[in-house]
């Protein structure tokens, strides 16, 4: 069982749910009688933070990587800061969900990586993934960095981000993937109408940990 645990969500691309997995993984904890915060330590434009309700102690307004969006807004990241929140959280919150910005080799200064953080977090990751084609390379890329990094992965979670039937690849990449990779998927989360918290624990009912 999860307890006293910092969790990282991070994506194999842009675009691919992590929002919406971070939200649906802390209303099912929730449900569960956990305590859960959220941090979005880096964003850059954008509201995830606000929709998320989390904290963010870096943020800059330009859609950009990380370490130009600060660059060009003349701020100065410091991970130092982002412990102090991890800490601030970890009083009141058995489960810290932290959802990352963009994907793990994203630079958020010029020598300072997502999957740096993770570290200095001591985090453990679960990975978002799209259904469709091309996941199957950029899913194993990210597990094997993962991997190499000596990180612990929780496993996996394919999101649907377009509405429709699924076709053939959609399908069958994510049990691919899991036989490929030796990582756990924890679930599917289909396309979602509507981010009401009954909706949500219907939808994502098939997502274990």
């Amino acid at each position: 069982m999860l307890k006293n645990k910092t969790i990282f969500i991070t994506a194999t691309d842009t675009g691919v749910g992590k929002t919406v997995v971070t939200l649906c993984l802390a209303t099912l904890l929730r449900a569960q009688g956990r305590a859960v915060g959220i941090m979005k330590p880096v964003q850059c434009a954008g509201d995830d933070a606000k929709f998320l309700k989390a904290i963010n102690p870096f943020y800059a307004p330009e859609p950009l990587s990380p370490h130009l969006a600060f660059r060009r807004a003349r701020i100065k990241f410091d991970q130092k800061k982002v412990l102090e929140c991890q800490k601030v959280l970890q009083q009141d919150h058995d489960i810290v969900l932290v959802e990352g910005a963009g994907g793990l080799m994203v630079p958020i200064t010029d020598d300072y990586y997502n999957a740096d953080l993770i570290k200095d977090l001591k985090a453990e990751v679960i990975i978002v993934a799209r259904l469709g084609l091309g996941t199957i390379n950029h899913t194993l890329l990210t597990i094997n960095e993962l991997k190499k990094r000596r990180l612990k992965i929780l496993g996996l979670i394919f999101c649907q981000t377009k509405p429709g039937k699924k076709n053939l690849p959609e399908l069958t990449n994510p049990p691919e993937i899991e036989k490929l990779s030796g990582i756990k998927l924890l679930g599917i989360i289909p396309y979602l109408k509507n981010f009401k918290e009954g909706y949500l624990l219907d939808q994502c009912k098939n997502i274990t940990f």
